[in-house]
Order: C-alpha cells, then structure tokens, then sequence
C-alpha cells in the first residue's frame, strides 16, 4: 500500500503575527539540546511506526513532508538522519516525493547541497510577500531580497522542483501591491505556488489586532479582485490550478497534498502531527515534554483517535476532493462507497448546479470557476 508521511519540526526562529499551527521559537541558547532531544524522539517514531505498520501491511512510502515550524532552523546533519532513519525502515517508491519547508534566510547554499545529497527533492519556500511593510506586518524575519538569494541558491544547488508560498488579503493591501508579489514571484518561475487568502485565526497576534480596530481586514471586494487578479495572471503564466489555492507547471503538482485531497491513508509524526491510517484519525501530544516522555518510553504519543464511520469518510472526501480542480472521479468515488454520488446527494448535487457552482461529466463531478470562490458555501451543503 502506497501512503504518504508527514513529519513535524515545530521549531522556528519566532512566531509569525497569523501563525495557528504548533509552533515556537527555538531558544537562542539551546545549543542543539531541546533539537537533539525532539530528533531522537522522531527517530523513535519512526521506528516504532514502522514495526506497527509491518505487522499488517506492506507499507511503500510516495511522499514525505518535512513540515513545521521551519524544519531548515535544525542542524542539517539532523535533519539529514531522520530522512536517513525514514530510508532505513520503510520501502520508498522510485518515483519518492521528497519535500522541506524552508522560510528564506534559514537555508545557504551549503545546506541545500546537504539536503540535495540526503534525496530532498522538492523545497517550499515561505515567501509570503515580496514587500518590506507585509513582511514586517507578518512578523516575518526575511527580506525579498533574501526570498531571491534562498531561491537562487536552491537552483546552484539541483533543486529542479520549487515551490513558493505567497498570502494575500493583508490588512491595508491594495490590488496594485498584490499584483506586485505576483509579479515577483511569476519573475523566478518556480514549478508550483501555493496562494492562501489570510485566514485570521483566534488567538493570533494579527486577529487580536484586527478585532481592537487597530488594523483593518481585508474587504471581501478586494478579497474577490485579488483571487481574481490571481487566477488571470497565473494561469497566463503557463500554471494550471489543480486546487482551490495551488497552481503547477503540468506535471508538477504537490504528490503529498494530493494524498490528503483525496483523503488516502498517510502517517503524521512528531508533536502536534496528525494522520489518517487504518481508517483512523489521529492527533499527537501537543506539549512537547510529554511527547518526549512518551516517545522516549516507547510510546506511540496519539491524544486523540476517531475510528471514521462510512458517512465521515464519505463526507471528508466529498469535501477534500471537492477541492480539486479535476473533482471527484465517478469510477473511484463508487469503487470506494459503493454507490453512485448521487445517490447519496442528488438533490444538493442538483441545486449546487442549478446555481452554477457545480460541474457534471460522465467521468467527474467538480466545482466551477464560480464555485471555487464560494467553496464554503457551495462544500456546507455535504456536512
């Protein structure tokens, strides 16, 4: 069975202003200790993973995500050994995805060489913006200029597969200086971009901002204009959407997030990581001592389980695979569930067309261009 694996490295140089995932700053005096320590205890997952996963399946890895956090703030020679640790107890497909987040500024030439000779085949680079103000306002702590050098140096390096993550609808951003970080971005002609609207989540430095009236939101107009904006000059620009947010020179899709789109098996490790395996899914320790103290044990650290029922698969892979510019094919969807789509929602499939957000084919059901801007609405309607 082919699966994808997902590894967290939570650590990074500081929080960003809009950032929700597990995160925090690595100390400045650490000296290696608290990294060495969460290396040796995603070592022991894996190996713990894999023993698991061999006594019941024949496990073949087609993917894996380093992830974070900002995996490229560890040492290399880390990070190195436990994609080394993932060669030694897994299979790996020929045709291996190998991915690590980088932010600009974390990365030199010398270690995208390391990490080019340890089969990282694939970087993704957290761009964000090209304008001094957005950066600043993001909390990031690169400039565009070092966006430029980080990308340069990934190319002296082999890396023939970049991806650049770009976010727009920033309080106080106009269509003019979202047009500018297209530009720059289309400029380097990665192989793939992931575009995200900002999401203000609760809690974040950025949404309390906004909630206190000291920074504006974005308007849904200028939201609109932008995603618009987004999809002409992309797509000019020889890239195909194949999902709501991510654009690919053809054949360069992301093979690991396409694993969760279509809401196939894949394994999370590391604190704060979650998978989907064995129709289960599961979330790790957060805290990171106590993920720690149970990996180390020869523990697995999962805090949550749910064992998904036949309608919460349905449902999820409704909603993922809806995401999908290609929708959901009608061989694999009845394959899966046993039954054609519409018969399970007929009358929502009949309304979302009649609406104009959905497509039919005798292969596919998908959403339309109008759809995708109004995916929330139009995906509510098969919860």
């Amino acid at each position: 069975m082919k699966i994808g694996l997902y590894l967290h490295f939570p650590f990074c140089l500081q929080k960003c202003c809009y950032c929700s995932f597990h995160s925090l700053p690595l100390p400045q005096n650490d000296q290696g200790k608290l990294a060495e320590r969460y290396i040796d205890a995603l070592e022991m997952e894996i190996s713990l993973y894999a023993a698991y996963a061999a006594r019941d399946h024949h496990l073949e890895l087609s993917s894996i995500y380093c992830g974070g956090g900002t995996p490229t703030v560890i040492p290399t020679k880390s990070l190195c050994g436990v994609l080394s640790r993932c060669s030694s107890s897994f299979c790996l497909s020929d045709d291996l995805e190998v991915t690590v987040e980088a932010n600009p500024g974390t990365v030199t030439l010398e270690k995208l060489q390391d990490l080019r000779r340890a089969g990282v085949n694939r970087l993704s680079l957290g761009a964000q913006s090209f304008q001094p103000g957005e950066l600043e306002l993001l909390g990031r702590t690169h400039s565009a200029v070092e966006i430029v050098e980080a990308y340069e140096a990934a190319r002296a390096a082999g890396f023939d597969n970049i991806n650049l993550d770009l976010i727009y609808a920033l309080p106080g951003q106009n269509l003019a200086s979202w047009r500018h970080n297209l530009e720059q971005a289309l400029m380097l002609s990665p192989e793939h971009l992931s575009i995200y609207g900002l999401s203000l989540e609760e809690g974040t430095p950025l949404a309390r901002e906004i909630k206190s009236g000291k920074l504006e939101a974005c308007s849904e107009e200028m939201q609109i204009a932008m995603w618009e904006e987004t999809a002409q000059q992309v797509t000019s620009a020889g890239y195909v959407r194949y999902e709501i947010s991510n654009y690919a020179r053809p054949g360069r899709e992301c093979r690991h997030n396409i694993t969760y789109w279509k809401n196939t098996p894949y394994l999370g490790l590391g604190a704060a990581a979650q998978g989907y395996f064995e129709k289960v899914r599961y979330a790790n320790e957060s805290d990171l001592q106590r993920y720690l103290e149970r990996v180390l044990s020869g523990e697995l650290p999962r805090v949550f389980e749910e064992h998904q029922l036949q309608r919460d698969e349905l449902i999820d892979t409704i909603i993922m695979g809806l995401r999908l510019s290609k929708g959901l094919y009608r061989k694999d969807f009845e394959q899966r569930f046993g039954h054609p789509f519409e018969d399970f929602y007929k009358q929502q499939l009949s309304i979302m067309v009649g609406e104009g957000l959905m497509g039919v084919s005798k292969d596919a059901i998908f959403l339309t261009d109008r759809g995708r801007l109004l995916a929330n609405y139009v995906l509510s309607h098969f919860v």
